[in-house]
């Protein structure tokens, strides 16, 4: 079709770490002020929290993003808001359990003392203190946003076709690999594999050294 192949691939790759880097954004940002909101206040305020986050549990990510895209239709806009939220509940849960072992201590106690609001200590003390967990999380969770988007693109659900991302050349290339033009396939699968495993090293680094 006369299309540069290296030059989709750079192009794609803007699009791929931005969908992965911005949905991990707004389901980190979301899913932390959920999490500390219900570890800090407990009661009927945890369980609602906890509830919703079972509720998305129980179904497959990858079909509730199928189910919205058809719905709300294939974007950029889109796709990241979709992956965003669906990444909440983990860093929920987490930020839960790190604020439950934290509103205890003496320095939020102390706070408390002189006066502070909730939501003072919940962001200004709590939250520094359980940050290191969660930006481990998120090191992760970007390569998983990557292989999500890569997988709805392949399916025609992602970004429109027009807009050339890792995944849709990897769709693009199957009516191509029986002709022989195997690069086609190769080269896009490498970059995700490549990103995904340095995201995943990143993520392994970042454990180690703020344990």
């Amino acid at each position: 079709l006369g299309r540069d192949v290296t030059s989709r691939l750079i192009y794609g790759a803007r699009i791929s770490l931005l969908v992965g880097l911005t949905a991990v954004a707004i389901g980190g940002t979301l899913g932390t002020a959920l999490g500390v909101t219900a570890g800090y206040f407990g009661g009927r305020v945890d369980t609602i929290i906890m509830r919703l986050a079972d509720i998305q549990l129980a179904f497959p990510f990858i079909l509730l993003a199928i189910m919205f895209l058809v719905v709300l239709g294939s974007g950029v806009v889109n796709l990241i808001l979709i992956l965003g939220v669906g990444q909440w509940v983990t860093y929920a849960r987490i930020s839960r359990a790190q604020t439950l072992s934290q509103r205890e201590k003496e320095y939020v106690e102390s706070a408390r003392a002189l006066g502070a609001r909730g939501t003072s200590i919940m962001f200004r003390s709590i939250l520094p203190n359980i940050l290191a967990p969660l930006i481990v999380i998120a090191s992760f969770n970007v390569a998983s946003v990557i292989l999500a988007e890569a997988s709805l693109s392949f399916l025609g659900l992602g970004v429109p076709p027009t807009t050339p991302t890792w995944g849709g050349m990897l769709a693009e290339s199957r009516d191509q690999l029986l002709a022989g033009r195997w690069w086609l396939a190769v080269y896009p699968g490498v970059a995700i594999a490549l990103t995904v495993l340095a995201f995943n090293v990143l993520g392994d680094w970042l454990r180690d050294l703020l344990d």
